[in-house]
């Protein structure tokens, strides 16, 4: 039943929603080492029989389809390679040859072919069969063999034709780690959905829902300025060793990997520029549907002789997809050997997930940090920080992230952009020794639709990521506007979410938890947030304006390292492996320190969107899938216990039903991990 005043997007909407995010992402940066500039995509269109069928608001599928695609074509970027499929055009009956091979590549894929493919467009017209499968195949020959590739299918049932279009897209996405499937589901349910939910999955896509039309100009108007990018996976391709012995030397850099096909652990050897550096290692990639909070893959920092060091399990926050991050240092004040080693093993291990994981990609970041030559004159500790008011400035339009790489840096200011249920927002701020983050989320008084689609309560959950992936907000934080947290409750009256670090300094990294060691190297950090989902969700933004605040005076507390040393930070440097790595494996199984803007309560103003809430969750891969993910980046090292952290992201437990020991006691054994734990940091 539609909504009063707020009416459900359909096909048009989803579609418009889906190419305007996707095309943004296509021309956006990756840290892939010498990447094939731009991106393509190509749209996979049912043209079968079934699309004459009533939308559900007085037009057909099909003309619901092509309001969309040529609203949606008269706003492509000019450098946007774009091309457009079609299947179930020619052949009218299953048991007629050529049925369930009957797709035709319309438009090829090309820039300034806009003409061409508003003329495919108004030529759209249902006709035959379902072979999605076989469509699926020829897209993906279509778009080549390299650089960013996405394909958008669009079908309103499921397949009549072999092959099975999951499988397929299981085989697609062992092509590599740019190329995924993101699927529209127009009027779908049962097996259909299940299918087409599958081949998103099955294609590190994202799935949409549509059930019927809506204004899309005023839809179009809105997301045309958006530019979600897809989450990609970057890094240096690099094969991890099965063991130990014959494993890949790595310099600090970053890399990319992928999880194997069993519980066997990938290994790397990090050599040391500089005896007694600290190795700091970061791994994320993105979670397999359905899975807990914490997942039991592994991330360890180890000596050659095996002396632990420290280590984590990645941590996400529910939903269907999310992103998960797991870190481990090699600094220990109590285990020499890990300051000596000439090199450290790093091991990334799929523990008892594997089976979800097999074929899921990940980014590795190594970070080197030289010694000091002397502690005795740098700021001890930071204590807990009290909130500092920031002065009000214009809101300006920003464009948020959606992974690591294409987060935008943000200066000192306030900025207004739009969120959508299950979408995760990334952002970067740089932050120098003796400086904290401030960061406040307001969401201002919601309008009569937007309220009615929010549906009651929502929870806005927010995190600040230190460079190598943990979570560094301060817990006890004083005077922080909307209370304590990191998860707010969003009503039809809007809420504030406020949050911020404590100060950067070197000796944070004898602290006890996240908010400690997190906070104990400068460099770039990351601002996420999202809005919960509910699984009846279909369309609709809330109005966000985002403060940022620097505190505290830059270079402040700059330690001196030995030598002259310089930090090595891992996306700094373009790294080639010190020794040959093997070919990757198979992706897939077989089947200024001003602060600025305003601090202020709710705001009474309504936002402008009550006649056209829009954009389906736009999460992690270009535009969708819903992300809670919000304790993604709560991860610990071994050799410390978390704080309990109130809210949504909270951090991951080290050692489930153990207590480690103070960090100046001697190691202990913990017989559910088989050996030692360091002590508490």
């Amino acid at each position: 039943m539609t909504m009063q005043g707020h009416r459900r997007p359909g096909v048009g909407a989803i579609l418009a929603i889906t190419l305007t995010a996707l095309l943004a992402g296509l021309t956006a940066p990756t840290a892939q080492a010498d990447p094939e500039p731009g991106g393509k995509l190509v749209l996979v269109l049912d043209s079968s029989g079934s699309m004459k069928e009533p939308a559900g608001d007085g037009q057909t599928k099909i003309a619901a389809a092509r309001t969309a695609l040529t609203k949606v074509v008269t706003k492509l970027p000019t450098d946007a390679e774009v091309g457009l499929r079609v299947y179930g055009a020619t052949v009218f009956k299953r048991t007629q040859a050529g049925a369930c091979t009957d797709t035709q590549l319309s438009v090829p894929i090309g820039r300034d072919n806009r003409p061409q493919l508003q003329a495919a467009i108004a030529k759209y017209k249902p006709y035959g069969e379902t072979p999605i499968g076989y469509a699926l195949q020829q897209a993906a020959k279509d778009l080549g063999p390299t650089g960013q590739r996405t394909i958008v299918l669009v079908s309103d049932g499921e397949a009549t034709c072999a092959p099975d279009p999951c499988v397929v897209a299981q085989s697609i996405a062992k092509q590599g780690i740019d190329l995924k499937i993101d699927v529209v589901g127009f009027r779908v349910g049962g097996t259909a959905r299940s299918q087409l939910q599958c081949v998103a999955r099955e294609g590190r896509g994202d799935y949409y829902d549509a059930d019927s039309t809506i204004d899309l100009e005023a839809g179009l108007d809105r997301l045309s300025t958006r530019a979600f990018r897809p989450f990609r996976i970057s890094g240096t391709p690099i094969e991890g060793g099965p063991q130990q012995e014959g494993a890949p030397v790595v310099a600090p850099g970053h890399y990319s990997d992928t999880f194997g096909g069993d519980e066997t652990a990938k290994y790397y050897l990090i050599k040391r520029s500089i005896k007694g550096s600290t190795l700091r290692a970061g791994v994320s990639f993105r979670r397999v549907p359905g899975k807990e909070l914490v997942i039991q893959a592994e991330v360890k920092l180890k000596t050659l002789a095996g002396d632990s060091c420290g280590w984590s399990y990645p941590r996400v926050f529910g939903s269907d997809q999310g992103l998960a991050t797991g870190t481990a240092s090699s600094w220990s004040d109590w285990q020499e050997e890990c300051a000596d080693s000439d090199q450290m093993v790093l091991t990334v291990s799929p523990g008892k997930d594997y089976r979800e994981l097999k074929g899921v990609p990940f980014e590795l970041r190594i970070d080197e940090e030289p010694p000091v030559s002397s502690t005795a004159n740098l700021p001890e500790e930071a204590g807990d920080p009290t909130w500092t008011s920031m002065p009000g400035t214009t809101p300006r339009e920003i464009v948020p992230g959606s992974s690591f790489p294409d987060a935008p840096l943000l200066e000192p200011g306030s900025y207004k952009t739009t969120l959508m249920p299950g979408e995760l927002q990334l952002y970067r701020v740089k932050a120098d020794w003796g400086q904290r983050i401030q960061a406040q989320f307001t969401v201002p008084k919601l309008g009569a639709a937007t309220s009615k689609a929010l549906g009651g309560i929502r929870y806005l959950d927010t995190a600040v990521i230190s460079p190598i992936g943990e979570d560094v907000y301060s817990v006890f934080a004083k005077k922080v506007p909307g209370g304590s947290g990191k998860r707010g409750v969003l009503t039809k009256d809007g809420t504030i979410q406020a949050l911020t670090t404590k100060e950067i300094r070197y000796l944070n990294r004898n602290g006890a938890n996240n908010q400690d060691t997190g906070t104990s190297m400068p460099g770039e950090y990351y601002l996420a947030v999202t809005l919960t989902r509910k699984d009846d969700d279909r369309a609709f933004t809330i109005p966000v304006t985002l403060t940022v605040g620097l505190e505290g005076t830059a270079g402040t507390g700059k330690p001196e390292y030995v030598d002259g040393a310089t930090p090595v930070a891992g996306t700094s440097v373009t790294p080639t492996p010190t020794a040959d790595p093997s070919e990757p494996a198979d992706s897939g199984d077989e089947n200024g320190n001003q602060a600025g803007g305003p601090v202020q309560g709710n705001s009474n103003d309504t936002d402008s969107g009550d006649s056209t809430p829009l954009a389906l969750v736009a999460g992690l891969s270009g535009g969708g899938v819903a992300l809670l993910l919000l304790g993604v980046f709560a991860v610990l090292r071994l050799r410390r216990k978390p704080a309990v952290q109130p809210g949504g992201w909270s951090a991951a437990p080290q050692h489930p039903g153990n207590v480690p020991p103070h960090h100046n006691q001697p190691p202990q054994h913990y017989p559910n991990h088989g050996g030692q734990q360091p002590p508490n940091r």
